[in-house]
């Protein structure tokens, strides 16, 4: 790429005009844009050896971004933020089992974007330093939980939000640099070198459902014939619901989260020809799964009984015929007197069990559909339960009995 550059004062030539101008001083650039067109751009300085000294630099930047940097300029962060909606962004196009274009999960990313937005919206993508994501950290700690009608509240009155979820934020707004660096509308990645994402800062959740817990929740999923009720508070009211039926499609679902590993949305998903009864596994498809990786986990033999009670067993359609199921959740929790848990911790004490019952990390992780076994280790091992640890002491005092009773023999021999 063939640049030109000159330095020349504003004014006529010859008289005290350029002493009229705040910035007297003019660095210009002429060069080829990638299409072949003539472009110029000028800088204006104060005095001449300023211009001097920018020169090297921008004219490294033109040749790095082969001009695109001139763009960047001008680019504010919600100029970024909408190109990066419009092309990379997307909701995502699956072919053929397999995703081509856009992402999965679109709502929830437009979220962390637009709240990117609300703060970096004006601010010119060369001006974005350091300095401004920690201090976004900051602002985006003190406005906390924004979620659904949290966003009408005075930030004061909201809940706090996680760390975590200040790390995505941050993620997404570095993916969307890299992008324009990329593109050469910036020069220099901000984020590297920053410890502005604080992976390790996050309080991993541990929660696992206890035997006994499980026993109780079970239990709330199954009326058997006997009518329920359960009171609870509701905007500052005690509101008691009656429940009169059995719900076994909930059960169901319980017990396929406590046994299979599989996640909410993988669950929901699945047809009856999923399900390999004859050889006891189901099949995960791989347009299901977050990894877009088919895969397939164990059916057990509880799971295959309360199938078998279900509703439409057998044909070819979904085995649940909703997309959600929170309140029913919700309420066989309050049933049960369980706190503190939610639906997702049922995987994590499924891979967690599967490792005190002697299953391999590995496999584990590959039953579970996690991409890497770095994912297993940190966020679901849990030795929250009680129980768990006991069962873990067990098998030490076990192995220590062996090893002293092999040695004893080996004396007495």
């Amino acid at each position: 790429m063939e640049i030109k550059s000159s330095i020349f004062r504003r004014g006529s030539k010859g008289d005290k005009t350029a002493k009229l101008y705040d910035k007297p001083w003019t660095l210009r650039f002429i060069f080829g844009d990638e299409t072949g067109s003539r472009r110029n751009k000028t800088y204006q300085f104060e005095k001449k050896i300023d211009a001097i000294d920018a020169r090297p630099k921008i004219e490294a930047d033109l040749k790095k971004t082969q001009g695109q940097s001139i763009k960047g300029e001008k680019m504010t962060f919600s100029t970024l933020a909408e190109y990066a909606k419009a092309h990379f962004y997307k909701e995502a196009v699956i072919v053929e089992g397999r995703k081509i274009d856009g992402i999965r999960s679109h709502g929830r990313t437009m979220t962390l974007v637009n709240t990117l937005v609300q703060y970096f919206g004006s601010k010119k993508l060369s001006d974005i330093t350091r300095g401004d994501l920690v201090a976004y950290k900051s602002w985006r700690i003190k406005q906390g939980d924004r979620r659904g009608k949290a966003a009408d509240l005075p930030a004061k009155d909201r809940n706090p939000v996680k760390l975590s979820s200040v790390n995505r934020e941050l993620a997404t707004m570095r993916h969307i640099l890299k992008n324009a660096l990329a593109e050469g509308w910036i020069t220099k990645d901000v984020f590297a070198g920053s410890k502005v994402i604080d992976k390790d800062a996050e309080t991993a959740r541990t929660r696992t459902l206890t035997a006994i817990e499980e026993l109780r929740l079970l239990e709330a999923c199954s009326a058997n014939g006997r009518a329920r009720s359960v009171t609870y508070l509701r905007n500052g009211k005690n509101v008691t619901a009656a429940i009169e039926r059995e719900n076994q499609y909930l059960k169901a679902i319980t017990l396929l989260a406590l046994d299979s590993a599989m996640r909410r949305g993988e669950i929901l998903k699945l047809s009856w020809q999923d399900v390999d009864f004859d050889n006891g596994i189901i099949h995960v498809r791989g347009t299901h799964t977050k990894t877009q990786k088919a895969r397939i986990t164990p059916l057990t033999a509880r799971v295959t009984a309360e199938l078998g009670t279900l509703p439409g067993f057998g044909e070819k359609a979904n085995i649940f015929p909703f997309a959600d199921f929170k309140r029913s959740w919700k309420t066989a929790l309050k049933v049960a007197g369980i706190n503190g848990l939610t639906f997702h911790d049922l995987r994590r004490t499924a891979i967690t069990r599967m490792q005190t019952r002697g299953v391999a990390m590995g496999i584990a992780a590959e039953i579970a559909g996690h991409a890497r076994l770095e994912t297993t280790q940190r966020h679901y091992t849990s030795t929250d339960d009680i129980s768990i640890v006991r069962d873990v002491a067990a098998k030490i005092d076990a192995a220590n009995d062996a090893q002293i009773q092999q040695a004893e023999s080996g004396l007495v021999n």
